[in-house]
C-alpha cells in the first residue's frame, strides 16, 4: 500500500487493512450471531435481577440511558458526508428510535467480553473488543426500510421497497464501541466471572475447548 501511495500500511496488504477496518483485527473475523447467542442470553439473565440492586450495573444502565436519550436521530439514507463522530451519535439515536433498552447494551458489552475471554483463539486487544461490541449493537438498528403499495395499469398490486443500511466499518465502529465501553467497563470488570460461570453452567464451555480434549 505504501509503494502504491494508497496509505501507510508498511506491514500489511490492502486486504488485511480493510479486514481490520471491518472487524477490528487483521486476521480474526467478527463473531456471528449464533456464536454470541448463549453469551448474550447469560448476560441478559445475569443483569436483569441486578438492575435495581447492584451499584455498578445501575450506574452503567443510567449512563447508557442518558447516551441514548441525548443522541440525534437520522435515517440511514441521509448519512453521506457526515463525520464519523456524528454518524456514531446517530447510531445511538437509531437504537433509541427502535426502543432498544440501555440494559441490552450492557448485556452486549458483557457478552462480547466474556466470549473473547473464553475463546482461546480470539484476538485479545481493545480495538477488536470495541468493534465487536459496536457491530453487535449496530445490528439491532442499522437499517432504514420503507414499502410503498402500488398498482399496475391492470389493477394488480405490487410493492416498491427501499432497504438501506448504514455501513458497518471504520472509525464509526470504534467510536460506538468506545462510547459503550466507557459506560460499562466497571460493571463488566466486576461481573465478568459471574456471567462466564452462568454461561458455562447453562450452555457449557466454548466449543473449541471440548474439541481440544
Amino acid at each position: 500500500m505504501r509503494s502504491a501511495a494508497q496509505g501507510f500500511a508498511s506491514f500489511h496488504c490492502k486486504r488485511h487493512v480493510e479486514h481490520r477496518a471491518r472487524h477490528g483485527s487483521h486476521w480474526h473475523g467478527s463473531y456471528r450471531g449464533a456464536e454470541l447467542k448463549p453469551y448474550l442470553a447469560a448476560a441478559t439473565s445475569y443483569v436483569k435481577p441486578r438492575l435495581e440492586t447492584d451499584p455498578q450495573i445501575k450506574d452503567a444502565v443510567a449512563r447508557l440511558a442518558l447516551l441514548l436519550e441525548q443522541s440525534p436521530y437520522e435515517i440511514a439514507t441521509r448519512l453521506r458526508g457526515l463525520s464519523a463522530k456524528t454518524r456514531a451519535a446517530i447510531a445511538f439515536g437509531r437504537l433509541r428510535k427502535k426502543a432498544i433498552k440501555p440494559e441490552r447494551l450492557l448485556a452486549i458489552h458483557l457478552a462480547i467480553t466474556v466470549l473473547i475471554e473464553e475463546d482461546p483463539g480470539s484476538h485479545r486487544v481493545k480495538e477488536f473488543r470495541l468493534v465487536q461490541v459496536a457491530k453487535a449493537a449496530h445490528r439491532l438498528a442499522s437499517g432504514y426500510h420503507r414499502v410503498w403499495p402500488q398498482q399496475d395499469k391492470n389493477g394488480r398490486a405490487f410493492r416498491i421497497e427501499l432497504h438501506t443500511y448504514a455501513r458497518s466499518t471504520g472509525r464509526v465502529l470504534r467510536l460506538i464501541g468506545q462510547a459503550i465501553e466507557e459506560r460499562c467497563e466497571w460493571a463488566t470488570e466486576k461481573h465478568l466471572d459471574g456471567v462466564l460461570a452462568l454461561k458455562v453452567k447453562r450452555y457449557g464451555g466454548h466449543p473449541s475447548l471440548s474439541k481440544g480434549r
